[in-house]
C-alpha cells in the first residue's frame, strides 16, 4: 500500500471542509498514514473460520 502524500492529505482536509496549515498538514500525516493501513486491514476479506460460531457453522448438516 503507498502511503499518502502531502498533497493528498491536504486535497482530503479541503474536501472535508478543514482547512489546515501546511506545518499541520504535516503534522497530520503519520498518522494519517496509520489510519490509512487500518482501513486497508478492516476492509479486507477474512476467512469463514474467522466468522462467530454462532452465525456460521463451518460442518454442514
Amino acid at each position: 500500500m503507498s502511503t499518502i502524500d502531502e498533497t493528498e492529505l491536504r486535497a482530503m482536509l479541503a474536501r472535508a471542509g478543514l482547512p489546515h496549515s501546511p506545518e499541520q498538514v504535516r503534522a497530520i500525516q503519520p498518522g494519517a498514514e496509520i489510519v490509512q493501513r487500518m482501513v486497508a486491514r478492516v476492509n479486507a476479506p477474512l476467512p469463514r473460520e474467522a466468522e462467530p460460531a454462532v452465525t456460521f457453522d463451518v460442518e454442514q448438516k
